[in-house]
């Protein structure tokens, strides 16, 4: 009797090791994809929170009264799905009655006219190139890439450790371009400038 009961120890141990080796191997999956997919989307760019930032920039930072009256035009520099985005945003809503208009540029000088010019992580390096181009005009640069508020745009994207979305100010140079940025933007952003 002891032998059989070995036997079907054996087995049932057997079999017993070989399922915990299979729950093992698919929570190991799990886990690992669990953790791919988390990973990927904090990684991933939530233009939304971005397109909310640039609504609250328009409508918040000062620009001269000439520059007051008509539609308010922003221009995206560069291939992004912030494009499509800033284009749900101006259907939707108005600043202080007046229409949005989006309109892509890909010079300096397609930027003449805009109010805004939003410079996309790729084209990076024309941010200085925009920023000397609309020196004394009232345009607002906003880069996507963060550290872009000390290379000429008026404000730049963070992101924090926590993940949380900031901003950068650079202060002189939004004053250059004839602009005003209120007291309580600057208490949300971080000055660099």
């Amino acid at each position: 009797m002891t032998r059989i009961k070995r036997i079907f120890t054996d087995k049932y141990l057997s079999v017993l090791s070989c399922r915990i080796r299979i729950v093992r191997a698919i929570s190991s999956f799990i886990l690992c994809s669990l953790f791919f997919i988390l990973h990927s989307s904090a990684q991933e760019t939530d233009y939304k929170s971005y397109t909310l930032f640039v609504y609250n920039f328009m409508k918040y930072i000062e620009w001269p009264e000439a520059q007051s009256k008509g539609d308010f035009v922003l221009g995206v520099y560069g291939e992004s799905p912030m494009m499509k985005e800033l284009q749900t945003l101006a259907a939707a809503k108005k600043l202080k009655g007046r229409t949005i208009v989006v309109k892509k540029i890909s010079s300096d000088a397609e930027a003449e006219g805009c109010h805004l010019v939003y410079v996309v992580p790729s084209k990076s390096a024309a941010v200085k190139i925009f920023s000397e181009s609309s020196k004394g005009k009232a345009v607002l640069i906003v880069a996507e890439r963060e550290g872009l508020a000390k290379k000429g745009a008026g404000l730049s994207f963070v992101t924090m450790e926590d993940d949380q979305l900031k901003f950068d100010i650079n202060k002189a140079v939004i004053e250059k371009h004839n602009l005003k940025i209120p007291q309580a933007l600057i208490t949300l952003g971080l000055v660099v400038g």
